[in-house]
């Protein structure tokens, strides 16, 4: 049986807008956001520019395009694992610590995400705002996963995981350019070894106090 026209059409398209996603990301890798506009997009896309409105309504739903479709920001699988074993160890303060530790390996594996990170610092953006939904919904998936496991988030734990993830934000960032941040290495893996031994151990005292 022939595929109807439409079907073709509907196919090209399917193809344009995952190309011109896989552009944004190579942009980016080359230039960092201020390389992503609607005409180097295209550019690189061998598209015309008014399939970026037709298809996205413009640079914005392109940006939020990208941030689903894509890997640039770590998974529930990477940070839990793939079947969530994670999840059934007791040892709840060595859990939160693990949690920190996957999503520090992960997002250190993704120099893009860094760039953004960094930019997000001082500018805000189509592509920044994308990232920041992107990555509070996984937050608000990875504390339902934890919820529905029975692990305990009251208290000031739930806070206490966001500076921490914070802090990891800025060390992963900063450790590219500089070897210590206030007498505190964060560039090797066992740099980050200790760093994640020196939050599981305030996350234990945390615990063990009750707060």
């Amino acid at each position: 049986m022939n595929a109807k026209p439409s079907d073709g059409r509907h196919a090209r398209r399917v193809r344009t807008e995952a190309r011109l996603c896989e552009c944004v990301g190579e942009l980016l890798r080359e230039g960092g956001p201020a390389a992503i506009t609607v005409a180097a997009v295209a550019a690189r896309a061998d598209a015309d520019k008014v399939l970026i409105y037709r298809y996205f309504e413009g640079l914005e739903g392109l940006m939020a395009a990208y941030a689903a479709g894509s890997d640039f920001w770590p998974t529930l699988d990477e940070i839990l694992g793939p079947d969530r074993a994670l999840l059934a160890a007791p040892d709840h303060a060595h859990v939160a610590a693990q949690v920190l530790s996957n999503y520090a390996a992960a997002l250190r594996r993704r120099p893009v995400t860094l760039d953004l990170l960094a930019w997000e610092c001082a500018h805000r953006n189509a592509l920044t705002e994308a990232m920041e939904t992107v990555r509070e919904r996984r937050s608000t998936e990875l504390f339902a996963a934890l919820a529905e496991a029975g692990f305990p988030l009251g208290g000031a734990l739930p806070a206490v995981s966001a500076l921490f993830a914070a802090a990891i934000n800025y060390l992963a960032m900063r450790g590219r350019q500089i070897e210590v941040f206030a007498g505190l290495p964060a560039q090797t893996d066992d740099d980050w070894q200790r760093i994640v031994s020196a939050i599981e151990a305030a996350f234990r005292a945390m615990m063990a106090s009750g707060r």
